[in-house]
């Protein structure tokens, strides 16, 4: 008897085990299916989940420094997101992966920043940026593309000071209602001024009509002087 169940205990723990196994194969090959951050690099080109740009690796053959197997160092073409998360709640386990910790985590590196400004520090970086297959070393402008670039200028300077450019910029516009904003502000802080100095000004008048009239009053009650006056 006491051998049949000493049988089946072991029988019953080896099931357990194997069935432990089993789920957490199956919860890792889940998480690295829906691109969780926890999945391993190729070696070769790196497949990367995330759209952001500061996170997409160089291109196959891209041009680089002479001797390296790296690529120029490029200008993004798009502003890093910082504000998309602004006023939002997010709820932090111990079961939460990395990139769900709070702060900011960059999937390349595998590591989490606190803050937006060590994060900007982080992805503008030597080591991020190795990572993406790019020096810190950028390419140096032709001449044609120099006078392209300085042309493009001129023309937009002409465009601007002929009035062809019939809609402003988004920059423009953020410019004139700054300007417009700061105009009011001064306006509204004179007008202050103004009332406050009117209205001391008149409180003045008053004070000093009060002490014109008082010996007057005094006289008409029946008052006479206060001491300092000789008696006869």
């Amino acid at each position: 008897m006491s051998k049949d169940l000493g049988y089946k205990q072991v029988k019953n723990v080896e099931s357990r085990r194997t069935w432990d196994r089993d789920y957490y194969e199956a919860k890792a090959k889940e998480r690295i299916e829906q691109g969780d951050d926890y999945q391993e690099k190729d070696e070769g080109a790196p497949a990367r989940r995330s759209q952001k740009e500061e996170f997409q690796p160089a291109a196959p053959g891209a041009a680089g420094p002479a001797g390296s197997a790296r690529a120029y160092l490029k200008t993004r073409e798009r502003k890093v997101d910082l504000s998309s998360k602004l006023g939002k709640t997010q709820v932090v386990t111990a079961a939460s992966t990395p990139s769900q910790q709070g702060g900011w985590y960059c999937e390349i590196c595998k590591c989490g920043l606190k803050d937006s400004i060590n994060y900007l520090d982080h992805i503008n970086g030597k080591k991020h940026q190795r990572e993406l297959g790019y020096s810190m070393r950028v390419e140096r402008s032709t001449v044609s593309q120099v006078k392209d670039r300085l042309k493009m200028h001129k023309q937009r300077e002409e465009d601007r000071i002929s009035g062809a450019l019939k809609k402003p910029s988004a920059e423009d516009e953020f410019d004139t209602r700054v300007r417009e904003a700061e105009d009011n502000e001064e306006r509204r802080k004179r007008q202050k001024r103004e009332a406050k100095r009117l209205a001391k000004k008149k409180q003045q008048e008053e004070e000093e009509e009060m002490e014109f009239q008082d010996p007057e009053m005094a006289a008409m009650m029946g008052f006479g002087g206060f001491g300092g006056g000789s008696k006869k």
